[in-house]
């Protein structure tokens, strides 16, 4: 069977909160069934080390904690199945092995369905990604950015008014992995970017080319993959905004090119887009930024205040 099939390329882009094997909620969501027992939860070695890279932070940052849980139960997994050893950079190795495995992985009683299929859809949009320029000027492309106006003022605004308070108008994903990407896309509509695609199929909210949101119900048919997935977002915001750069650290250099209403993706040290944020306010006596999103939730961290290990991306809107 081809694992290509079995797996939406709609399942959420970020992750689970905790590291609990499998939350009710999430299951229901993805259409897998509630495991009783966990057969692959992390070894003691493996929460240990967690725990060390966690502690390590000056703040514990919710999604960083996240990713590191999925990424945690992934080399557990694939270390006990396959006898061997493997590791977080082991990426290419550990994606590779899931795909060859994965009728066989996702009959394992208990597996956690939802870390095999969204690791998975998370590395296949790194593979795809990997050999872009780390920055490009898109100004002159015929993109979603050279149709659409953009008023930041109006984009900050909607980030600071829905920051700590949520639009019931639109669908709250965090009990399905997270809100980040869907908070920054609705800051970008309010602010007058265009919406792409038709909503209401799954090939449409599929297809990395759309960015769409409608109604106000977590349906994976209209809301697409795009709109509310960390690294989905990151695809195709590197290929619609008016051009982006990736950065090792904040500092004169990332300062000097973003600007207020401008949207990040912080990137682990794969290269996987694992949290999306607004700028709503830039500090020249610190060359840093005061940054909006949901999980968790804030209008007042400061980009420093987040795990940069593997650097983070500025898409100039």
């Amino acid at each position: 069977m081809n694992y290509r099939k079995m797996i939406s390329k709609t399942l959420i882009g970020a992750l689970i909160t905790g590291i609990a094997l499998f939350p009710s909620n999430t299951a229901t969501a993805a259409g897998y069934s509630q495991p009783k027992t966990a057969p692959y939860i992390f070894s003691e070695s493996a929460s240990s080390s967690f725990e060390s890279k966690i502690n390590n932070l000056n703040l514990i940052d919710e999604a960083y904690e996240n990713m590191m849980a999925k990424e945690n139960y992934i080399v557990e997994l694939i270390s006990r199945h396959s006898g061997q050893n493997t590791s977080f950079d082991k990426w290419k190795y550990n994606l590779s092995y899931l795909q060859k495995n994965y009728d066989e992985i996702m009959s394992i009683d208990n597996i956690n369905k939802f870390y095999v299929d969204s690791y998975i859809e998370d590395y296949e949009i790194v593979t795809q990604t990997q050999n872009m320029p780390l920055s490009r000027d898109n100004s002159g492309q015929n993109n979603l950015s050279s149709y659409s106006t953009y008023s930041a003022n109006a984009a900050v605004t909607y980030a600071t008014n829905y920051a700590m308070n949520y639009n019931s108008a639109y669908p709250d994903w965090n009990s399905y992995g997270g809100d980040c990407a869907n908070f920054v896309s609705q800051c970008l509509y309010a602010g007058g970017k265009s919406m792409k695609g038709t909503p209401g199929t799954s090939a449409e909210a599929d297809n990395w080319s759309n960015w769409f949101s409608r109604g106000n119900t977590c349906n994976v048919r209209n809301v697409s993959s795009t709109w509310r997935g960390a690294n989905a977002f990151r695809n195709f915001w590197q290929s619609n905004s008016n051009g982006y750069r990736t950065f090792s650290s904040t500092g004169s250099s990332a300062f000097n090119y973003a600007k207020v209403g401008d949207a990040i993706s912080l990137l682990n040290s794969n290269g996987s887009a694992y949290h999306t944020l607004i700028i709503i306010k830039k500090h020249s006596a610190s060359n840093d930024f005061t940054v909006a999103a949901h999980t968790s939730n804030t209008k007042t961290k400061k980009l420093s205040e987040y795990s940069l290990s593997g650097g983070f991306i500025i898409y100039k809107m």
